[in-house]
């Protein structure tokens, strides 16, 4: 068993001399030179009017421009090789694009006159577990297309899937509001990203064999790097796996309560839902279109079943829409006589 697993660890083994182009690759493309500095803020004002305008699209083209992956890169592979060189230069490049975007973006927000807040933003304030999946995965496959010339054409997906520079945007436009609890949720986004990146794409250089600087203080330190790091991982795992919990639970009720209403009223079709919780007790407000509105013993029922269903207690509000139907029923008789007068021609000529 345990050869069968080295044998497929060692698919990943690159040759020597392709260790030193990534090394070179990385180190070169780490550089904070005016290219990088260029990419950085364009793509930064990009991605945050995106999240104003709440346009994925824009919000993903601004993320095809950001250099950011490169310094999470450089710090993997700092860390798996010992090398504090490139593992600080790594470093200090986010911590500048850091409070760049900060900037950028607190400035945005603050002269925007669209002060209302999208699923673009909102959905970057409450990360999950599955954030963190997603990052885990992007972060190896990014040290592996990057090892394999014929594979770098992928980089820009890989950009994408572990985008850390909208979470950033998201921060200063939520300072701009002084909304600092969207902050909140979107610094842990970040950071758990970062960390997630950096570790994964650490797991694959060293699958990939890449040669380590060998010396006491740098084994040392290398150890270090990755305890911390794993440390930092399993500190956000925590919180994260609370916001993943509540999300699930909100889903559950948003799902039951969609639910109980279109079954319970007829041809009823739900606009709005809005659910909150407060001292034990759930706050709901629901637009919807019907034929008629609710009765006293209706919204009693209704409350009733939700009640049931959610397990707490209910505050039901509940805004009706009429539909109404309209439409005539012309006669067979008066359709004749008006064909017999136009000659049988329902639609007299209108030239005459």
């Amino acid at each position: 068993m345990a050869v069968e697993i080295k044998k497929y660890i060692r698919i990943f083994k690159l040759p020597q001399d392709r260790h030193q182009k990534v090394i070179n690759q990385i180190s070169e493309e780490t550089n904070a030179d005016l290219d990088f500095y260029t990419l950085s803020i364009f793509a930064t004002i990009i991605i945050t009017l995106g999240l104003i305008l709440n346009n994925n699209a824009v919000v993903i083209g601004g993320v095809l421009l950001t250099p950011l992956v490169w310094p999470m890169l450089a710090i993997a592979l700092g860390m798996v090789r010992g090398s504090i060189r490139l593992f600080e230069k790594g470093l200090f490049n986010i911590i500048k694009i850091l409070l760049l975007t900060l900037v950028i973006s607190y400035l945005i927000g603050l002269i925007s006159p669209f002060k209302e807040v999208g699923t673009e933003i909102l959905t970057r304030t409450q990360p999950t577990i599955l954030e963190l999946i997603i990052a885990l995965v992007a972060g190896f496959m990014a040290a592996f297309v990057i090892s394999y010339p014929k594979k770098s054409s992928f980089i820009a997906g890989i950009v994408i899937a572990a985008a850390v520079v909208p979470p950033l945007c998201v921060i200063g436009i939520s300072f701009a509001h002084n909304n600092l609890e969207q902050a909140a949720g979107a610094f842990l986004l970040f950071i758990a990203n970062i960390i997630a990146v950096v570790l994964s794409a650490a797991f694959f250089f060293y699958l990939a064999h890449f040669k380590q600087l060998e010396s006491d203080i740098v084994k040392e330190r290398r150890k270090g790097h990755f305890i911390w790091t794993i440390v930092f991982l399993i500190v956000i795992l925590i919180p994260l796996l609370i916001i993943t919990k509540s999300t699930i639970k909100q889903e559950n009720r948003y799902r039951l309560t969609r639910q109980v209403i279109i079954t319970n009223i007829d041809e009823a079709s739900l606009i709005e839902l809005v659910i909150k919780e407060k001292e034990n007790t759930l706050y709901i407000a629901t637009t919807l279109r019907a034929r008629n509105n609710l009765n006293s013993r209706e919204m009693d029922r209704l409350i009733s079943l939700l009640s049931d269903n959610l397990e707490s207690s209910v505050n039901l509000q509940v805004t009706v829409i009429p539909t109404l139907q309209g439409g005539k029923i012309i006669e067979e008789e008066v359709v004749n006589e008006q064909k017999n007068e136009n000659n049988g021609d329902v639609f007299p000529n209108l030239n005459k």
